[in-house]
């Protein structure tokens, strides 16, 4: 290959320039989509803003709140107030455990049964009589007994 066919294949492969783009222009096609604003106006910092001063707000309220002298803390005391008693979780635990157990000896006594064995019918059509369809309307319905009505 000579160096002038070198030259003409190059010559017809397309260069491409890849242009970079940043986040908030990557929504928008082409190059005159107008720019977003990229200050620090949107909502993620004020909620970042927001979340810090909320978290520094509640460690100085926490320290003033335990620095009381008091046993425990509030929200501590407030869980302590809703959660089950011991007494109760172990009878509930108990209840399951005996629940559970049940239910293992009812499966595993399912589990022993066979069925019973299945006869093999010569004519199984036989135990059909009548069919289904083309049946007259009050064929099949007694009609010399009146139901009374009281």
């Amino acid at each position: 290959m000579s160096f002038l066919s070198r030259a003409g294949i190059a010559a017809t492969r397309s260069t491409r320039v890849v242009q970079k783009r940043f986040g908030s222009h990557a929504a928008h096609h082409g190059p005159e989509a107008p720019p977003t604003s990229e200050a620090f106006t949107s909502n993620g910092f004020k909620l970042a803003l927001i979340t810090a001063v909320g978290l520094l707000v509640w460690s100085r309220v926490d320290e003033h709140l335990t620095s009381q002298g008091e046993e425990k803390h509030p929200l501590t005391r407030y869980i302590e107030y809703y959660m089950r008693s011991e007494e109760e979780s172990n009878r509930i635990n108990e209840k399951h455990i005996k629940l559970a157990q049940e239910a293992a000896e009812d499966l595993k006594f399912y589990a022993t049964i066979t069925p019973p064995p299945k006869v093999p019918l010569r004519y199984p059509d036989l135990l059909h009589n009548a069919s289904g369809r083309c049946i007259e309307v009050g064929s099949t319905v007694d009609t010399n007994v009146t139901p009374k009505f009281s």
